[in-house]
């Protein structure tokens, strides 16, 4: 009697599901890491073809860099703009630029544009790799001999460490030039200063983390994203659960990520 009246309360409830969604997230991410052993056997094999890793390279790096140039656009000029009256307060007009880039090369470019990039890329991925298993698409590549990892998962991983760093650089020359605009209304301050202050806070180290943070979210992203559309099954319900866990999963493992990239080179 005790036990069933336990079970019914709260508490419980609540550590029964904590318990099973940590269960749920430690299985999924043994199974991302075994996909991940998978693709760098292909990899160090050559077992992937260039034709499929271009078409893949074009989704990343082309469908998604309008999004990636907006956020992080905008989000330059909202740090600007938060930043440059403060900084003009201080007597600081000289450092706005520094600021402002440290700001944006260190973390708002790489972050803002991998949630663009999951948010463009790595659902449509997920959406179709599911769908593909649902309709049992990977069991005729399977049946044809062909293996569905190598075919569908290891070219987007490829594209996605060498394309994104390539997003990343242009989406931060546009979230520095537009975090001019805000500066020179403000502080009416010219471009080259502007331009000066902005070289003046950057080191080498800054723009190798840069592209070092985009090439391993790159990469997380298309295996995440890929592996869980992978493991659906079902029907047209699942493939709607399994993309929006990807995307969840992703968010996740990008903010970890980045955090401990941060803390290695930075702390």
């Amino acid at each position: 009697m005790d036990k069933e009246f336990f079970r019914e309360t709260l508490s419980y409830k609540i550590i029964t599901f904590l318990k099973d969604q940590i269960a749920e997230k430690v299985d999924l991410t043994v199974y991302i890491f075994k996909i991940l052993v998978k693709v760098i056997k292909d990899i160090l094999n050559l077992r992937v073809g260039m034709k499929h890793i271009l078409n893949q390279a074009a989704r990343f790096g082309v469908d998604s860099l309008p999004l990636a140039l907006i956020i992080v656009g905008v989000s330059g000029m909202i740090i600007a703009l938060q930043v440059t009256s403060e900084m003009v307060k201080q007597g600081a007009v000289d450092y706005i630029g520094t600021l402002i880039s440290l700001v944006i090369v260190r973390e708002i470019a790489p972050i803002m544009g991998s949630f663009a990039i999951i948010s463009m890329v790595g659902s449509s991925m997920a959406a179709e790799i599911a769908t593909m298993k649902v309709t049992e698409q990977v069991d005729a590549i399977s049946v044809s001999g062909v293996d569905p990892v190598t075919y569908l998962i290891t070219p987007r991983v490829v594209a996605g460490f060498f394309i994104m760093p390539s997003v990343i650089v242009v989406a931060t020359f546009v979230g520095l030039f537009g975090g001019y605009f805000p500066v020179h209304n403000i502080a009416d301050i010219g471009l080259s200063s502007y331009l000066d202050s902005v070289w003046l806070g950057l080191y080498e180290k800054d723009i190798w983390v840069e592209l070092l943070k985009a090439a391993v979210f790159g990469t997380l992203i298309s295996l995440v994203c890929a592996s869980i559309g992978y493991k659906a099954r079902g029907g047209a319900i699942d493939v709607g659960v399994a993309t929006t866990n990807a995307v969840v999963y992703s968010f996740i493992v990008i903010v970890i990520t980045d955090f401990l990239i941060s803390y290695a080179f930075f702390y």
